[in-house]
């Protein structure tokens, strides 16, 4: 089964042709990615209406951003997200009131300095908003482990909860190993000391038993949101590496 990049200005989502020539989109990036999906459409030749089902890995600004844009294009296209996304995603901001923060202060300081700035600029509204995303009845919520099958998508593979950097975190494990994870794990900022975590977590105990999951699962080849595809032997050499108190928490 072939994986499909489509690399935007921060998030890596990814397209999956099923055997009915349709396509599965992982997650869509920011608002302000609409030009650049446009592009990478463009450049491999797939139009909106050859998607049949966008899968979000959770409700992010960063990957949940052009799901209006999405649908205004092709109103057939479904939305598949875990059921906790559904009410997240008509507050149109990230979820912070389950607790966590950044993973250390290095990362603290990388993103007071750097990221944030750049964010305000260019998206004005920032930090964390999106456009509000009001389910539908032909989108589907899922809970606990989903064939891709039973939501009427022709590929073999299942959805798994994998909570830790958001409640409402999913991720999809295909039949041969390749899983895609959004942001149940990272290859960003290894000199930060990232260790192949996201840069911001909810819940680190629940993180790392998230990646329990994905192995436990069989999972051989990781495909994060954020950085290169990696083996899953760097989410067993790395559980627990990063520590709670280590972490800046949000205020």
């Amino acid at each position: 089964m072939e994986i499909i990049e489509l690399k935007l200005s921060v998030t890596n989502c990814y397209l999956i042709k099923s055997p009915d020539d349709k396509y599965v989109l992982v997650d869509t990036g920011y608002e302000w990615d609409w030009e650049l999906f446009r592009k990478r459409l463009k450049q491999i030749d797939v139009g909106f209406s050859e998607i049949s089902h966008i899968i979000l890995t959770h409700h992010h600004d960063d990957h949940c951003g052009l799901l209006n844009q999405m649908v205004e294009q092709n109103n057939g296209i479904r939305i598949v997200m875990s059921h906790l996304a559904k009410d997240l995603l008509t507050k149109g901001i990230n979820d912070r009131t389950h607790g966590g923060g950044l993973l250390n202060k290095r990362i603290a300081m990388l993103i007071n300095v750097f990221l944030v700035p750049l964010k305000r600029i260019r998206a004005r509204k920032w930090p964390m908003t999106f456009p509000p995303y009001y389910v539908r009845k032909n989108d589907a919520l899922v809970s606990g482990e989903t064939r891709l099958s039973d939501i009427r998508i022709e590929l073999s593979g299942r959805i798994i909860e994998t909570p830790g950097h958001s409640v409402d975190s999913i991720s999809i494990i295909f039949d041969d190993g390749d899983c895609i994870v959004g942001d149940a794990a990272a290859n960003m900022l290894q000199f930060a000391g990232t260790k192949y975590c996201v840069i911001a977590l909810g819940d680190i105990d629940e993180y790392y038993e998230s990646w329990r999951k994905i192995i436990a699962e069989n999972a051989e080849r990781i495909f994060p949101a954020h950085g290169r595809p990696f083996g899953v032997d760097k989410l067993t050499d790395n559980i627990g590496r990063n520590k709670k108190e280590n972490m800046v928490m949000h205020k």
